[in-house]
C-alpha cells in the first residue's frame, strides 16, 4: 500500500511538472508572434568638432521590429533610435555608410528584421574660419535715403564648412529701420548666416554697429549737386 501511494504520488508530481511547463508555453508561445513597422531618428555619433556634414540626411529612418506581440506592445518608441557612426570621418569627401541592424538597441526578445534605407551617402567638410565683409541692410520709409552709412566692426569671423565659406563674399546685418526724420541715426544690430549652411558667427555675441544720416530725397539730390 505504501509503495502504491509513493508510486501514485509520483505520477502526480510527473503530471503535474508536464501541466506546468503546458502553462508555461502557453503563456509564452500563445500570445503569438507579430511584427511592427515604426520611424525613428537617424542619430550621427562621433563626428570629429573639426568636420562637419553638409548634405542633407533623413531625420529618421524605417525599421521593421519582430518579436512576442505583448513585447511589440510595451516597446517604448521613443527609446529607440538608429545610430551612425562616424568617428573615423576626418577628411573631406563622400562616403556611403551602411545602416546596421546590429547596432539598434532594443529589449531582449525583440528583433530588428529590416532597416529603410538601408544606407545613407554622407559628405563631409573641414570646419574653418573665414573673415567676410559686413554690408549693412536698411529698410528706409519711401521718400528717404540714407548717407554716409559704415558698419562697426567692417567684418565679421564666421565658422563653418570650407566649401560654403569660400562661396561667400559677404555677410549683411539684421534689417535696421530707421526712425523716419533728418539727422544721423545709429543702430546695434546682429548679423545674418545663409538659412540651413551650418554657418555661425565665431562670437555668437558679436554686435555691429551702423551709423548713417537720414535725408529726404529730394534733400539728398540736391546735396550730391553742390559743388
Amino acid at each position: 500500500m505504501t509503495r502504491a501511494m509513493r508510486l501514485l504520488r509520483a505520477s502526480a508530481m510527473k503530471l503535474l511538472a508536464v501541466l506546468i511547463a503546458v502553462v508555461l508555453w502557453v503563456q509564452v508561445h500563445g500570445q503569438g508572434v507579430g511584427s511592427i513597422s515604426m520611424d525613428v531618428p537617424l542619430q550621427v555619433q562621433g563626428l570629429p568638432t573639426n568636420m562637419v556634414i553638409v548634405n542633407d540626411l533623413p531625420d529618421h529612418v524605417r525599421i521593421t521590429v519582430s518579436g512576442l506581440q505583448t513585447r511589440l506592445a510595451s516597446l517604448d518608441r521613443a527609446s529607440v533610435h538608429v545610430p551612425l557612426d562616424a568617428s573615423d570621418l576626418r577628411e573631406p569627401g563622400v562616403v556611403e555608410r551602411a545602416l546596421e541592424v546590429s547596432a539598434i538597441r532594443l529589449p531582449p526578445g525583440l528583433t530588428v528584421e529590416k532597416v529603410q534605407p538601408d544606407r545613407v551617402q554622407l559628405q563631409v567638410d573641414r570646419v574653418v574660419r573665414r573673415v567676410v565683409p559686413v554690408r549693412p541692410k536698411l529698410e528706409l520709409e519711401p521718400g528717404w535715403r540714407a548717407l554716409e552709412v559704415t558698419v562697426t566692426p567692417a567684418s565679421a569671423t564666421l565658422t563653418g564648412p570650407e566649401v560654403w565659406l569660400d562661396a561667400l563674399s559677404d555677410v549683411s546685418t539684421a534689417a535696421v529701420h530707421p526712425e523716419a526724420k533728418p539727422g544721423p541715426f545709429e543702430a546695434r544690430v546682429g548679423v545674418v548666416t545663409p538659412a540651413g549652411k551650418a554657418i555661425r558667427l565665431a562670437d555668437p555675441g558679436a554686435v555691429f554697429t551702423v551709423r548713417g544720416v537720414l535725408a529726404r530725397q529730394a534733400e539728398a539730390s540736391q546735396g550730391k549737386g553742390r559743388p
